[in-house]
């Protein structure tokens, strides 16, 4: 039977697995590009740097325009940041439009016992003229002073601002309940023109909000918190921002200048930003932004890349483009005096950020540091576009050069599949061709292979006509032998009869010539038998098939077999109605006498033989053969209808076996289109023969 090799083992598969190499073309182009990316980075973080130098030497040479502000020495004198604002808060005490902001704030704390805590929270930011601060208190229990006139009886503030002679001008601000800050000097009680503040209990203290001129500040101010509990009777605990008492105490305020957002100004572009930073990493100067275009993800194939051309993540940095004071590994170091190049993941976004810091020198010493910053998306993109391009082309070569690798192998299988069909369906099982084989027209190495098979075919179907006629000329041949040693023997056993010799000799020729004559009648059976077999062979390529009712066939064949074995009974169990069949009614009577000699022969005495025709599904039919007696063992139920093969060890009525007869009912069931089987049974063998039914026969 032909079976149909699976998938995985066919040449479409293989041929399937080969075009996977085509995988190797992308693969070499997303390492070329992956090496041209990392040689572009490369690249653009030397631009960056060389821009970071060349400006940072720039701003040196205009060094007393912005550096006139700035603090002397951090670690002595403090600076405090003023962050620039898009637009005036309203004075009303709360942080709601400071929120943005409430991260960066500073902290202070005053240093106590664990039971009087006492903490500010700084918040500074400009606008136009004004200063605005909001500064948060930390404060267990609160003192409200008695009345406006005496301030200083309860918790309130002191803003300290340079004054004249060296001396610092005090503000005390406070207030007897939330409210409006009530603000007083020192010195008298007279009130400042432009401030104006608002005061909010929290659940931690309470909050200041306050409006003053940036003039009053002249680029210096200090905040200190007075806490008086005085239900507690302790003494009051000052929390301060730097010293108070003199000008030179004041801690800086440090805030962008126009003067240095002039300059950067002429710098800037639609690629980088420019952040320009004071010893204490404080901003005084910013401008630019950074080219933040990304490319859109709209496709598949692109979401896909974007997968597979994922960045490594870098430390994640806060959005800088607000903070009032950068922190970075490329700032600390060119505060150290090293220019350096930094690479970061802007926060809430997913664009890479590469930051290139430098210091300025001035006189030899380092007083502030550039910071250039861009995005390298620029990079991202075009690797993604090229990425893009190189995997619809390489798919679009996989789809092409695969699918016409799997036509070529479906073409080609299907070709090798007719032709192994071609050849199965011409020879029987045992070798015999049933068919003569037409050849292809193609030239190519299949249809070589078809005519190499078939001229294989037609020599082995010389050969094996050679061998079936041989048994026909032997038999021939042999006959005429045979037909003198008989009448020499019989002249013989006449010559003894005329002329007796003695008793004895006499007796001895008889039987020597008595086993003679049976071995030549034994000869002549079997020459008999061998043309018999020959000649079924021969008359089965012209033997018609005509419709036969099997069932009155059967039935007419059971009673001829009663009437010749009369000690043997036979049983029929035959359909009520007709059974048609397209058959040859000798040859099937032909196959059911060898079944019944079979039977017959290996069957118990005094048990039926049972003669059955069944339909077997809806097209076929099958007739059965039962005896009781000796079952198959597997060898023979392998061999049974094999040529020359026979089960029978020894012979006790003087017939030849030569194993033709269970042969000859194979060929007549395969001519037929139909097969012959053996199986044993609990108490014997059943011998069936499937034939087709005529479908065109009412049933």
């Amino acid at each position: 039977m032909q079976t149909t090799p699976g998938f995985l083992r066919s040449l479409r598969f293989k041929l399937l697995l080969a075009s996977l190499t085509l995988l190797l073309i992308p693969w070499a182009g997303y390492q070329y590009l992956q090496g041209m990316e990392q040689t572009l980075r490369e690249a653009q973080q030397r631009l960056l740097m060389s821009r970071a130098e060349i400006i940072a030497n720039l701003l040196a040479v205009q060094s007393v325009k912005w550096l006139s502000q700035q603090p002397v020495n951090s670690e002595i004198t403090p600076s405090l940041y003023a962050f620039p604002l898009n637009t005036p808060p309203v004075i009303d005490g709360y942080a709601d439009e400071w929120l943005s902001l409430k991260p960066q704030a500073e902290r202070f704390n005053a240093a106590g016992s664990q039971k009087r805590k006492l903490g500010l929270d700084w918040l500074a930011g400009f606008h136009g003229n004004n200063l605005y601060l909001l500064l948060e208190v930390e404060d267990q229990q609160l003192t409200y002073p008695p009345n406006e006139q005496n301030l200083a009886a309860g918790d309130h503030l002191i803003v300290a601002l340079p004054g004249d002679g060296g001396n610092t001008r005090q503000l005390r601000l406070g207030t007897p309940a939330p409210g409006w800050v009530q603000v007083q000097q020192q010195d008298n009680a007279r009130p400042i023109a432009g401030l104006s503040g608002e005061w909010q209990e929290t659940e931690a203290g309470y909050r200041v909000e306050l409006r003053l001129p940036r003039d009053l500040t002249a680029g210096r101010i200090s905040v200190a918190v007075i806490d008086y509990d005085q239900t507690a009777q302790k003494p009051a605990v000052k929390l301060s921002t730097s010293g108070l008492q003199h000008n030179r105490a004041l801690a800086y305020l440090t805030l962008p200048t126009p003067a240095v957002e002039g300059l950067l100004a002429g710098l800037a572009d639609n690629n980088h930003r420019y952040t320009l930073l004071n010893p204490q990493r404080q901003v005084i100067g910013r401008h630019g932004t950074v080219h933040t275009a990304s490319h859109k993800l709209e496709s598949l194939p692109q979401r896909l890349i974007s997968l597979i051309l994922a960045e490594e993540q870098a430390e994640p940095f806060s959005e800088r483009e607000r903070l009032g004071r950068l922190d970075g590994p490329e700032i600390r170091q060119a505060l150290s005096g090293e220019g350096a190049v930094y690479r970061y993941q802007a926060a809430g976004t997913n664009l890479t950020m590469l930051s290139s810091a430098y210091p300025i020198r001035v006189d030899g010493k380092i007083m502030a540091a550039l910071v250039v910053e861009q995005s390298s998306q620029e990079i991202l993109i075009l690797q993604q576009s090229a990425i893009e391009d190189l995997l619809l082309i390489s798919l679009g070569l996989f789809i092409v050069t695969g699918g016409s690798l799997l036509l070529l192998a479906t073409s080609i299988t299907r070709r090798i599949t007719r032709l192994s069909g071609k050849y199965q369906q011409a020879v029987s099982p045992d070798g015999r061709l049933l068919k003569p084989i037409t050849t292809s027209r193609k030239r190519d190495e299949l249809g070589q292979l078809d005519a190499s098979l078939s001229a294989v075919l037609k020599r082995t179907k010389e050969y094996s006509h050679y061998l079936e006629s041989m048994a026909s000329r032997l038999a021939h041949e042999f006959r005429t032998p045979l037909s003198v040693i008989r009448s020499s023997l019989e002249n013989l056993e006449a010559e003894i009869d005329s002329n007796p010799l003695s008793d004895g000799e006499t007796s001895a020729a008889l039987v020597y010539a008595k086993r003679a004559q049976e071995g030549t009648h034994r000869l002549n059976q079997i020459l008999t038998r061998l043309r018999e077999a020959t000649r079924l062979e021969q008359s089965l390529q012209q033997t018609e098939v005509v419709e036969t009712d099997l069932s009155m066939l059967l039935k007419g064949l059971s009673q001829g077999y009663a009437d010749t074995h009369q000690t043997i009974r036979f049983e029929t169990r035959l359909p009520d109605g007709p059974v048609i069949s397209q058959v040859s009614g000798e040859l099937i009577s032909q196959a059911l006498d060898k079944l019944i000699s079979n039977a017959v022969d290996f069957h118990q005495p005094d048990t039926p033989i049972r003669i059955e025709l069944h339909r077997h599904a809806e097209d076929r039919v099958r007739i059965d053969v039962v005896n009781r007696g000796a079952r198959l063992d597997e060898t023979t139920q392998q061999n049974l209808f094999k040529s020359m093969h026979s089960r029978r060890a020894s012979s006790s009525d003087q017939q030849p076996h030569l194993g033709l007869g269970l042969y000859l009912v194979r060929l007549i069931a395969e001519f037929h289109q139909g097969r012959v089987w053996g199986k044993n049974l609990e108490d014997g063998v059943c011998f069936s023969m499937q034939l087709p039914l005529n479908h065109n026969t009412a049933k």
